[in-house]
Parts: structure tokens; C-alpha cells; sequence
């Protein structure tokens, strides 16, 4: 699996990060998409960050409002990670990417020196973030 990027990647290197929100989906009380769609806030404004198929998305968006969900079996929701440590009030210091036969990854290195994985499994159609 290759990988190619859609939308410009965002001018975010040395700038401060001032907000960091996950949108994930659920299913049946199981989180079965982790991080669906990423957003992040810079300079007051904010980008999103997506997956699919072997393209990575960088969209600019508003504030990411809550979804609307019709049913408990299959909902999406918003985690607000303003309070997760080493991402809001660090500096992004790097962007990568990568992939290999099954995945489709993108490092975000902050000046903490936490780094965000994001990792699209294509065959199974689901997004995690690790640090």
C-alpha cells in the first residue's frame, strides 16, 4: 500500500498547537474507529485531518461541532483532547508519512516530544492514534 496526500498539508511547523479533537465511531458500545477524523487548531484557525483508502486528507474547517446521532447501535462522537499532555501549548516541530502493505501512517512530532501516530488500516477501514 502506497500512499498520497490530498488537500495541502497544513503550514503548522513551529506554529503552537491551541486544540486537538478526535471524532470516533462506535458500534454497538465498541469503539470500532478511533480516530476517524482529527482536528487540530493553529493561528485560531483549524484543519482536519482524515483517511482513505491510500489517501491522506488535510482539509482547513470550523470548530468541530457535535454529531448527531438517530441510534445507540452506531454513533459517532466527539472527544475534546485539549487536556491530553503534549500536544495543546507545544509547537508542532514535524510532519511524516509513511506506509507499508497493509497501512497508511502520518507522525505529527510536537516540541514535548510526543509524537501522534495515525494509522489507517485500508483493508479494515478504521483509524487509530498513538503516542
Amino acid at each position: 500500500m502506497s500512499f498520497n496526500i490530498n488537500g495541502s498539508e497544513p503550514d503548522i511547523i513551529g506554529k503552537l498547537c491551541q486544540g486537538f479533537y478526535l471524532i470516533q465511531q462506535q458500534e454497538a458500545e465498541v469503539v470500532t474507529d478511533p480516530a476517524n477524523t482529527t482536528f487540530l487548531k493553529f493561528d485560531g484557525e483549524w484543519v482536519k485531518l482524515c483517511f482513505d483508502g491510500e489517501t491522506i486528507f488535510w482539509r482547513d474547517t470550523e470548530l468541530p461541532s457535535v454529531p448527531v446521532n438517530n441510534c445507540f447501535s452506531n454513533c459517532l462522537l466527539l472527544l475534546n483532547l485539549n487536556e491530553f499532555e503534549g500536544v495543546v501549548g507545544f509547537e508542532v516541530k514535524s510532519i511524516s508519512y509513511d506506509s507499508n502493505g497493509e497501512s497508511v501512517f502520518a507522525y505529527i512530532t510536537f516540541s514535548s516530544g510526543i509524537t501522534l501516530k495515525f494509522e489507517y488500516h485500508g483493508y479494515d477501514d478504521y483509524t487509530q492514534v498513538n503516542c
